[in-house]
């Protein structure tokens, strides 16, 4: 009996240093792959178990402000500075901006929105969402956000704008071009939107103010530097 004991509160004590060693990263869900990857990557170097929660860039502060456990955040870093929750931020990549178009459209240019078989256009929550942001900057920067105003369809996030495309209920899409390279073979044409046309967009790791002391958040942002890393962000477009 006293074995049993003995050795469930050692398996209790290995299970408890094991949760304390988990790395907890919230990010912005058009980067859901690329992160994905890398926490994949990472805990298979390093032995160290990682995870992530997803959402748009309001979902994502409000879950770092509820989850004291979390200690880092990808996203556009001109979104995560207004929040006030990390002292420093690390550079990973450089956002684009990419029209996709439903199986079957063609399409070479934005301004071709303007014709008649672009009846649906969607974008993510520009109030919430990086891309959404974007979109709707370069559309009304290029003339295009009066004509199509009737024609847009905001939803969440990147991810939900890709699976309306992939499934033919919208005729074109802004998602970023992680999620355009994932659209491949299930979507019609792309475009990249010009980069004059919205605000640079900066991926970057967000350290969060007292929470990325330990050795999982610490062995994390060194992967992040690595050529490894580079190579995996360069895979999904950034």
């Amino acid at each position: 009996m006293l074995q049993r004991c003995l050795l469930a509160c050692m398996a209790f004590l290995l299970a408890a240093n094991a949760w304390a060693d988990t790395l907890l990263v919230a990010a912005g869900a058009g980067y859901r792959r690329p992160v994905m990857q890398l926490l994949e990557d990472f805990t298979q170097s390093s032995g160290i178990r990682a995870e992530a929660s997803f959402g748009n860039m309001k979902q994502v502060e409000t879950q770092a402000r509820q989850n004291p456990g979390i200690a880092l955040l990808i996203g556009d870093r001109a979104f995560l500075e207004p929040m006030g929750l990390a002292e420093r931020y690390q550079y990973l990549g450089t956002g684009q901006l990419v029209l996709v178009a439903a199986r079957g459209q063609a399409i070479a240019s934005l301004d071709e929105l303007r014709e008649s078989r672009f009846k649906r256009i969607a974008l993510p929550d520009r109030t919430k969402a990086v891309y959404g942001n974007a979109a709707a900057t370069c559309l009304e920067r290029m003339g295009l956000a009066q004509p199509l105003q009737d024609r847009l369809l905001e939803v969440a996030t990147v991810p939900q704008v890709g699976a309306y495309v992939a499934t033919g209920e919208v005729d074109a899409g802004f998602v970023n071009r992680t999620e355009a390279l994932a659209l491949r073979g299930r979507a019609g044409a792309s475009v990249d939107a010009p980069q004059d046309c919205y605000a640079p967009i900066e991926l970057s790791v967000g350290v969060l103010q007292g929470r990325a002391d330990g050795a999982a958040a610490r062995a994390f942002l060194d992967y992040l530097a690595s050529p490894a890393a580079r190579r995996v962000l360069e895979r999904h477009g950034m």
